[in-house]
């Protein structure tokens, strides 16, 4: 519990401190993986239907997007228009994004979070990572929120983004051009 206290503070107060020092050759992230490292699996429960949902269930069909958040995020729910918007372009491509919200699971965050689904029309999966688990301890989530992976259909994390766009232009479409034009990639 107290560990859990201690990462949701280090989350809002936006504090980044990367332990680990990236390998050569590797991009470094707000994560303890890199671009070009395997993407782990994880199961989490699915927020609308309470179904366990896990990322191997899309791996070599589809890209996808994981989007760690959380409800009191205001830089997360600011750009939930705009991921929005990038998923019904690109879903029939081949495309999926995952949500998963750092949610302490009670009654409260679920309705914080039920009322962002409704108002900004999510129709992707939102994951509830209740103990925090899928970002900490399965990615290494090290600093701020939102984080952006990109996972191609290998499972290989080809992108990474944390916080939002300076110039306020999402890199994401640049990148799935690129990924979804692999003949390996079949919706």
């Amino acid at each position: 519990m107290i560990a859990k206290k201690v990462l949701l503070g280090m989350l809002t107060l936006g504090w980044v401190g990367l332990a680990a020092v990236p390998r050569a050759g590797a991009q470094s992230t707000a994560m303890r993986l890199e671009i070009g490292d395997k993407a782990p699996d994880f199961r989490l429960e699915e927020f609308t239907t309470g179904t366990q949902l896990s990322l191997s269930e899309y791996l070599g069909k589809k890209v996808v997007l994981l989007e760690f958040w959380a409800t009191w995020c205001d830089i997360c729910k600011t750009e939930m228009p705009r991921i929005v918007q990038e998923y019904e372009q690109y879903k029939a491509k081949g495309y999926e994004v995952l949500g998963i919200t750092l949610s302490r699971g009670d009654n409260k965050d679920r309705e914080n979070i039920r009322v962002l689904k409704e108002k900004h029309n999510i129709t992707y999966p939102l994951l509830l990572d209740t103990e925090f688990e899928v970002a900490t301890k399965i990615y290494g989530l090290s600093g701020p929120i939102p984080l952006k992976v990109i996972i191609d259909c290998q499972g290989v994390i080809r992108y990474s983004h944390v916080g939002d766009y300076a110039d306020g232009v999402s890199e994401v479409p640049f990148v799935l051009d690129e990924l979804l034009a692999d003949p390996a990639c079949k919706p």
